[in-house]
C-alpha cells in the first residue's frame, strides 16, 4: 500500500474513530518523552500504522484517547468493529488484525 493510499486510510479511520462514543481523539504512539497530543485531521496518519502481515493482509494499529467514566472494553470493541466495517467497504477484505491501544483515559 502506497503513502497516498496509507494517508486516505488514515483519515477514513481517524473520521470512524473520533466520531464512536467514548473516544476523545486519536494520537501518537506512546513514548516517555512526549506527552500524549490528541491529533489534528491532517496529522491521523500518526495514530494510525498500517503493515502488510506474512498472510498478504494488512493489519491496523490504532493509538487514542478514551474519555474517563466509559467502559473500555466496549468502547475499544466498537472501534474495532467500525473499523473494519468501513474499512472493508472500502477497499474489499483485505484486513486482517485491528489493534486498538488505549493509550490515555481523560477527565471531560
Amino acid at each position: 500500500m502506497d503513502l497516498e493510499k496509507r494517508k486516505e486510510l488514515a483519515l477514513l479511520i481517524g473520521e470512524t474513530v473520533c466520531s464512536t462514543y467514548g473516544v476523545v481523539g486519536l494520537t501518537r504512539v506512546k513514548s516517555l518523552k512526549n506527552q500524549l497530543v490528541i491529533l489534528k485531521k491532517e496529522n491521523y496518519v500518526d495514530g494510525v500504522l498500517v503493515f502488510r502481515n506474512l498472510k498478504d493482509k494488512f493489519d491496523i494499529d490504532v493509538h487514542l484517547i478514551v474519555a474517563y467514566g466509559v467502559k473500555v472494553s466496549e468502547v475499544v470493541n466498537q472501534v474495532s468493529k467500525r473499523i473494519l466495517y468501513e474499512a472493508s467497504k472500502k477497499y474489499g477484505n483485505i484486513f486482517g488484525k485491528i489493534n486498538v491501544y488505549v493509550e490515555d483515559l481523560l477527565v471531560l
